[in-house]
């Protein structure tokens, strides 16, 4: 117990000189003791991300996100630095992760509107549309559908540019997004729990054994082609469900609001 509180203490001091003086030391010894903040938010992203992504690029921009809470944290405002930190150190991995999106705004366009008409094939027919009614209904060929959420996974589980704009780094976020992420999370661990066992499998296989579709495709004994078309559909049902997940947590926040 007297490690703790000492530590404690240490890093009270810590933050009285850096927000005294600015001081490089203090900043390094603040920046080395909140690093595990950094693990955290990329822990957590990486569980989304296909193989190809190196943990060690999204942890040099959760760096920065981190550097850049230190230097504009304002203790007065009654908020925890590791609530702020968090946040920040979100927002500029998932900023990173939006770079890499290959996708044009049109293309965004499309892969919005395959993500609609699945909403509402879904609540018209009640029964989930295949990739083919999706084609049908948006007249993109199955091809271009599953080339679009091939590339645009960053925009899929990690939101478009257009829904991030002017937010500042200034900006105080709200306590309850540190809890979401990981209430999210946890709901999408449900989400493939639930899937067929073929869909489960493919996932599996691609995001955490670094599986390419063609190798996929020779364990399934299916072509190349139809591994990507499972896969694309399955990422747009979670999508979707997600963004279920996420309309009710917004609205249960309303009804809580005073």
């Amino acid at each position: 117990m007297m490690n703790i509180v000492e530590k404690s203490e240490d890093i009270e001091k810590l933050w009285r000189d850096f927000l005294t003086r600015r001081d490089k030391a203090s900043r390094e010894k603040l920046l080395e003791h909140y690093l595990f903040l950094v693990r955290i938010v990329v822990g957590r992203i990486l569980y989304l991300l296909p193989p190809y992504i190196d943990r060690e690029d999204l942890e040099g921009y959760g760096i920065l996100g981190l550097l850049q809470a230190l230097d504009r944290f304002e203790p007065q405002r009654g908020v925890r630095f590791e609530t702020y930190a968090l946040s920040r150190i979100r927002g500029a991995v998932l900023d990173y992760l939006r770079s890499l999106d290959p996708l044009t705004r049109g293309e965004r366009q499309d892969l919005r509107r395959v993500l609609e008409a699945w909403r509402r094939w879904e609540k018209d027919k009640g029964k989930e549309p295949t990739l083919e009614d999706l084609s049908e209904v948006t007249g993109l060929s199955l091809r271009e559908i599953t080339w679009l959420v091939e590339q645009g996974k960053p925009a899929l589980f990690f939101g478009e540019e257009e829904e991030i704009e002017g937010e500042g780094l200034g900006e105080v976020p709200d306590p309850s997004e540190v809890l979401e992420d990981r209430e999210l999370l946890e709901y999408l661990g449900r989400l493939i729990d639930e899937l067929p066992e073929r869909e489960r499998l493919i996932l599996s296989l691609y995001y955490f054994e670094g599986l390419t579709l063609r190798e996929i495709g020779e364990v399934l004994s299916v072509s190349e082609g139809r591994v990507s078309q499972i896969l694309a559909r399955t990422l747009l049902r979670l999508r979707v469900r997600l963004e279920e997940w996420e309309g009710r947590q917004r609205g249960e926040r309303r009804e809580k609001a005073p």
